[in-house]
């Protein structure tokens, strides 16, 4: 098979192997995630790749080069729940195809090229990000093995990954089997998750940053049942008007700010009163929600979060409501390695490659490795429909061209 019948290939058989109803499901630690990393494994060990499994159940596949320093090529093989193929295991299948082409071309590079399939970067199915890739670097909070539960199973991190094969109590100790120092680079394709590169028929994206976020996942507004047509506006205890406040205010916030061209995203979901007790006839007593706000400036995060404090006892004492928002979850803005970018950029322009400079909105396993000292850079590939949901779409022509720039850089030993 030529590159391009092999990359559709690839995509093909893990659709296959993950397949839901609808879109696929790859569960951290779980069947699908487990079996794609069997069948990629497999497939690399075609191109006289050494493999290499960390405690965590993270691989890496290297392709030896003329020097001892590596270039990493990778990202992550979970999805979310009834997700899309192409998200994640687009850039792990980028790094397949990178090292059939200088197998079969008999091309040594100046530095060894490594396939790296990285698990549980999805937050879905633990309510954290990034344990893959914090666990590979020796960086993963050790408490969190047993306070993290699978929101479908219940079990804990730790029993899911010995479940799973791997070794929970090295994982503990932050024992790493990867040279880390070694890592010359660490190259994160990966499909456009919005709508830009699409509306502008771009078909490459290179990625100046990736936003840091906090998060409230398990927030709610406690205040009281009442009767709906007996109780009067002063003496209500309305959850459902105090959380609609909350979203008004947080919301006019956020205009205010990018109208001071600060980056800045909010985002409130998953509203839900108590079913055993709303009713037609009664204000809300309960009602559960989350936020996730995003920013590439601590400074920024940081104001947002005071901001959003001081909201919430303000709309307090006007509703006669309590807020609870459970523990915060976070993670740390990134820049991109500029030497990179520069070479990416150049690379293009002279190959008539059109491309679009821009900030990651969501995050990435890329964060993790530029936060801890390796220089990173992400490379995104046009691709319709969004993403996390099952009708993402990224064409195969799409991804050959992002191809073409990244392997047309290893082989003329650019980096």
């Amino acid at each position: 098979m030529n590159n391009t019948q092999y990359t559709k290939y690839l995509f093909d058989k893990v659709r296959d192997i993950s397949k839901a109803n609808p879109g696929v499901i790859r569960d951290t630690y779980g069947d699908g995630e487990n079996l794609t990393h069997k069948f990629l494994i497999k497939e690399l060990k075609k191109f006289k790749t050494k493999i290499t499994i960390d405690y965590g159940g993270n691989f890496l596949a290297s392709y030896e080069g003329k020097k001892r320093k590596t270039v990493v090529i990778g990202s992550h093989l979970d999805s979310q729940k009834h997700g899309g193929n192409y998200d994640g295991l687009a850039g792990v299948i980028m790094g397949i195809i990178v090292i059939k082409n200088l197998f079969e071309k008999k091309i040594t590079p100046k530095y060894s090229i490594a396939v790296m399939g990285i698990r549980g970067e999805e937050s879905c199915w633990f309510p954290y990000s990034y344990i893959g890739s914090k666990i590979a670097l020796g960086k993963f909070d050790k408490k969190l093995l047993h306070s993290l539960k699978r929101t479908d199973t219940q079990k804990s991190l730790y029993d899911h990954i010995n479940l799973a094969g791997f070794d929970s109590k090295k994982v503990s100790r932050n024992k790493i089997n990867f040279d880390i120092s070694n890592i010359k680079y660490f190259i994160e394709p990966h499909i456009e998750q919005g709508p830009v590169l699409e509306k502008k028929k771009i078909p490459l994206g290179i990625v100046t940053g990736i936003r840091g976020s906090f998060r409230y996942r398990d927030a709610y507004c406690v205040g009281e049942y009442l009767h709906s047509g007996a109780t009067p506006f002063e003496y209500r205890k309305d959850t459902v008007v105090a959380v609609s406040m909350l979203v008004n205010e947080m919301n006019n916030l956020w205009q205010k700010e990018l109208k001071k061209n600060k980056d800045l995203v909010i985002t409130f979901g998953q509203f839900s009163t108590d079913h055993e007790q709303h009713s037609f006839a009664k204000s809300s007593g309960l009602v559960r929600f989350c936020i996730d706000v995003r920013s590439n400036s601590n400074k920024t995060l940081q104001l947002i979060n005071k901001r959003f404090f001081q909201q919430i006892k303000i709309i307090e004492k006007k509703t006669k409501t309590k807020f609870f928002l459970g523990n915060q979850t976070n993670s740390e803005p990134a820049l991109m390695n500029k030497k990179l970018i520069k070479i990416f950029q150049k690379f293009s322009n002279e190959n008539s490659i059109k491309f679009e400079t821009m900030a990651s909105g969501a995050g990435h396993d890329a964060s993790v490795f530029a936060n801890n000292g390796i220089p990173s850079i992400m490379l995104f590939i046009r691709n319709k429909n969004g993403s996390h949901n099952p009708n993402e779409y990224m064409s195969i022509e799409q991804f050959m061209r992002v191809f073409k720039v990244l392997s047309g850089i290893i082989e003329k030993d650019l980096l």
